[in-house]
């Protein structure tokens, strides 16, 4: 099969399974870490479609995937710097082009004072540990990457990818490898389609890097990864999963279109809010979901385990929901839920608690007590409902004796 053949099979298949991509002609294109010539569907994003991206992210980040302020800061750097971002279809890579996803592990809950003495005597690098280890996995291999990809949908994660492709002069791809957020390395498609995503190159804030070949079985990357995050402050840099055009063109390799789907949560959110509407409303009629309850925040108790953040709200239900009380767990993400008793969404369906005026997501645990809330929830992509998908992201990979219900 030829390059054009594979694109158009691909499309082919993406379509059956009721994804997309965007295709906007318009300048810029990169190529080995230099602005290059002009790709065929490639996106320029201004200020206000990172914005719109980041906003969605957060909506699809279930709570994880970092904190929103600290993504956009990120970004508004590279802005700041005149460097362009740039969004390319997957279709449009070639077969024999490769990429890579760079992304940072660590916990969301603050840091102890214990800890901040534990490493006050270490100094911090001075270059950002996610673009270093994007660079070390190119030495290592001895291969160019010609664009990113996003290892999960979170505000800061996703905001990670775009400032290493930005640095780099690269576009990053319209896809990402969950959907979603998630806690653990190994919940990724590119392992579910029976790619590896090793050798995977690790750099700590302080500057310690390394390359990880091989493992016993894939459960090890997430816990030599997360033991390696508790070492590092809780910022490790990581990047891991280089693969050609061909191979992430493999049925589920990718979700894709993700990062035009964010976009366009974030839109209607930033219309929805000027225009003086119900920007909940905004989300729902943009991307398919049920708003599952709405009430004000009772208590958020979270501790810092292994490395996660882990933790419970309670929110007591107002309007049609005032007879009810809605609790949300947490493993960094948002896991499970329960109205009352009775279990509400099971994993690896999306769960996301927003503001109820605005429809600003919140990130796990910045919870106020108070505050109205509406908890929104959506169905995850079909490679997680999958028999292959639920051994890792289903009730019984978190413990839960629940068979898996879909949303």
């Amino acid at each position: 099969m030829n390059a054009n053949d594979s694109r158009r099979s691909f499309l082919k298949n993406a379509a059956l399974l009721g994804v997309g991509a965007s295709a906007v002609p318009v300048l810029g294109a990169a190529d080995g870490g230099a602005s290059g010539p002009a790709r065929r569907g490639e996106l320029l994003l201004d200020r206000v479609a990172i914005e719109d991206i980041l906003t969605g992210c957060a909506v699809l980040g279930c709570g994880g995937g970092g904190k929103y302020a600290e993504g956009l800061a990120r970004v508004n750097d590279e802005l700041e710097a005149g460097r362009a971002f740039r969004l390319l279809p997957v279709a449009e890579l070639g077969d024999d082009e490769w990429v890579a996803s760079p992304y940072g592990i660590g916990s969301l809950a603050p840091q102890s004072e214990e800890d901040r003495a534990r490493f006050a005597g270490l100094p911090r690098a001075k270059e950002d540990n996610v673009e270093a280890s994007f660079r070390r996995l190119s030495r290592f291999l001895n291969r160019p990457f010609v664009a990113v990809v996003a290892g999960e949908l979170g505000p800061w994660s996703t905001a990670a990818a775009l400032s290493t492709a930005a640095r780099l002069g690269i576009p990053l791809l319209d896809a990402d490898r969950v959907g979603r957020a998630t806690p653990e390395a190994t919940q990724d498609s590119v392992l579910v389609a029976g790619l590896s995503n090793l050798p995977l190159a690790a750099v700590s804030a302080f500057g310690d890097s390394l390359i990880l070949e091989k493992v016993a079985r894939d459960s090890r990357i997430e816990d030599l990864l997360r033991a390696l995050s508790v070492a590092s402050a809780g910022d490790l840099g990581v990047t891991d999963a280089a693969l050609s055009g061909l191979e992430i063109r493999r049925s589920g390799a990718l979700i894709v279109g993700t990062i035009s789907k964010a976009r366009a949560l974030g839109q209607a959110v930033r219309q929805s809010v000027a225009a003086g509407t119900d920007p909940v409303a905004a989300l729902l009629a943009t991307v398919p979901g049920q708003r599952l309850f709405q009430g004000v925040v009772l208590e958020c108790p979270w501790r810092d385990e292994a490395g996660f953040l882990v933790g419970e709200v309670l929110i007591e239900g107002r309007g049609e929901f005032a007879a009810s009380r809605y609790r949300i767990r947490f493993k960094n993400e948002n896991i499970v839920a329960w109205k009352d008793d009775a279990v509400s969404v099971l994993p690896p369906d999306l769960i996301s608690v927003v503001d109820s005026g605005t429809a600003v997501a919140i990130a796990n645990p910045e919870f106020e007590p108070g505050r109205l809330v509406t908890v929104l929830g959506f169905p995850a992509p079909p490679l997680w409902r999958t028999p292959a998908g639920l051994r890792v992201f289903g009730p019984a990979h978190f413990g839960l004796a629940e068979a898996y219900r879909p949303l």
